[in-house]
């Protein structure tokens, strides 16, 4: 007796129903890539076996066996029982037998109920493994040669081997502690007060080094002020040389013309009755001309002042000017000096914290990996070999990608290359599409509509459909005040072709009838006779198809 086959059912990753066939009678194999459901296969038969330990199936309770979510998970094997040498006592006659396990998750969340089955009857855990023991089949040996298979049996050993090594470890642990606290501890104190000593030199360094920065940015403000200052004398002094000129000119003009003057005066000189005017006027002019060439000796003195005093200025401003390069020249040396010097102090700073935690690392028997933790030598060997195997992987399918991309990249060379030719007929056909769009553009000019017109006519008529709304408002409510609602509009549409309810609907028979004059004492008996109509089940239509005036009801 052999299996036959395994039906699965929301059992692990088997979340739909599958059936494994082909197992053969000798020796059986199952491969497959990773992630396949290999293992669960094994889970399976260990699983209706009866298997206790769930650790050995990778589960931690039942309900991890049934697959995400559902709620139940059945497993079902079928046995070949076709030699009847080997076949089960009383079950000689069956050609296969078939074993099921179910487990069905509780509504509480609380554990999970299973049941056995046996050829489709119900029946407990140990008449399962009676029926196996029956046939020469241990279900305990059983299982531990599946784990073994299944891999999880060896490690038994190495979970011993590994709690040993983690007793040294720990004995190690506690005499490196010791000798830390004996002899490291106290050269970490001294090293602590080192670099707090250190931190206050640098401080006070800092310190120094901005007081400096800030005298001599002060020193370079209040030359910078004085030379302001300075050009402010300038402008007004050359304003003030510009206003003399203009000045002296004005003075100049005014000689002229009193030279004129007194050509005249000579000419006239002749004339007795003005002479004494004259010679009074003369008098006077020659006191203006004194007064005007003092002042004009005045005025050229000052500008010959103000010229010393501007040329005074400009080499002042000179003077200045080297003196503020010359102290910008040290403030950029001095800042150099000192960003030079900072930076000096950090890479000795950094180098000597390097040293000490090698130091450090070396007393207990590590060093320091690529992300600066402390691992043991050994532990970093293994960690470079593991290295260089995952670069050996990665070069590989760096180079298996490489190729794909080639591949990929030709495809898409030839997409592309489709693509193109597609574009260029997709293009002569937008031409062909432009052109007819221009021509209808043509052909909607040439209708002349009046986009006003349209509105106006569109408001017109939401106005007239408003006002009949109105109306049948009106008619609505003054027929169910006046009749009680007794005569309403209620129909089913006949099954007319081109019926339409607006033109084919004339209205209740009972509304379009009217008595004849004289004849309002029988009204009540007519109500009575067309009582169907009284209803609202009488309604009059015309001929949808030809909308002829010919009525049923």
């Amino acid at each position: 007796m052999f299996i036959k086959s395994i039906h699965l059912d929301g059992f692990k990753s088997y979340q739909k129903s599958t059936e494994i066939e082909g197992f053969s009678n000798k020796f059986n194999a199952i491969t497959g890539y990773n992630g396949s459901g290999k293992s669960n296969v094994l889970d399976s038969i260990c699983f209706i076996l009866g298997i206790n330990k769930l650790d050995n199936i990778r589960a931690k309770s039942m309900a991890e066996l049934i697959s995400h979510g559902g709620t139940k998970a059945t497993v079902q094997i079928r046995f070949d029982n076709e030699i009847s040498e080997f076949s089960p006592f009383g079950m000689q006659h069956l050609k296969e037998i078939v074993v099921q396990r179910t487990i069905i998750a509780q509504a509480s969340g609380k554990g999970c109920a299973t049941n056995y089955t046996l050829n489709g009857h119900a029946c407990t855990n140990a008449k399962i493994h009676d029926f196996f023991r029956s046939i020469g089949l241990n279900p305990e040996e059983i299982l531990g040669m599946i784990e073994e298979a299944a891999g999880t049996k060896m490690f038994d050993q190495k979970k011993k081997d590994a709690e040993k090594t983690m007793f040294v470890k720990e004995a190690k642990i506690k005499e490196i502690d010791k000798i830390f606290a004996v002899s490291i501890d106290p050269r970490m104190e001294k090293f602590r007060e080192d670099r707090k000593n250190m931190v206050e030199v640098t401080r006070l360094t800092k310190n120094r080094d901005s007081a400096l920065r800030k005298l001599d940015a002060f020193q370079f403000f209040q030359i910078l002020e004085q030379i302001k200052r300075d050009r402010e004398q300038v402008e007004v002094v050359k304003v003030q040389v510009v206003e003399l000129e203009k000045r002296i000119l004005e003075i100049g003009e005014d000689l002229e013309k009193k030279e004129e003057e007194k050509k005249q005066v000579e000419e006239n000189r002749n004339n007795k009755d003005l002479d004494d005017e004259l010679h009074a006027e003369l008098k006077q002019k020659q006191e203006v001309k004194f007064a005007a060439e003092g002042q004009k000796a005045e005025i050229t003195d000052e500008i010959s002042r103000l010229t010393k005093e501007v040329d005074i200025g400009n080499r002042a401003l000179v003077k200045d000017r080297v003196i503020i390069d010359k102290e910008r020249e040290k403030l950029e040396s001095g800042r150099a000096q000192g960003q030079e010097a900072i930076n000096e102090f950090k890479e000795q700073e950094e180098l000597g914290n390097k040293y000490r935690d090698e130091l450090e690392s070396l007393a207990r028997g590590t060093v320091a990996n690529d992300q600066g933790q402390h691992v043991s030598i050994e532990h970093e060997v293994q960690e470079c070999r593991t290295k260089v195997s995952t670069l050996e992987a990665s070069i590989k399918t760096a180079k298996n990608r490489k190729e794909r991309t080639l591949q990929r990249t030709k495809e898409l060379q030839r997409e592309h290359d489709n693509l193109a030719s597609r574009s260029k007929s997709e293009i002569s056909s937008l031409g062909s599409l432009q052109t007819d769009v221009n021509k209808l553009s043509e052909k909607i000019n040439n209708l002349h509509f009046d986009q006003k017109k349209y509105e106006t006519d569109s408001n017109l008529i939401s106005a007239v459909q408003r006002e009949l709304d109105s109306i049948e408002a009106n008619r609505k409510t003054l027929t169910e005040n006046n009749f009680n609602a007794r005569f309403q509009l209620n129909y089913t549409e006949p099954p007319v072709p081109n019926f339409d309810r607006r033109y084919d609907i004339l209205g209740c028979i009972a509304h379009m009838c009217k008595l004849k004059p004289g004849a309002e004492p029988f009204s009540m008996a007519v109500e009575i006779a067309v009582a169907p109509l009284s209803r609202g089940d009488g309604v009059m239509y015309p001929d949808c198809g030809s909308r002829k005036k010919t009525y049923s009801v």
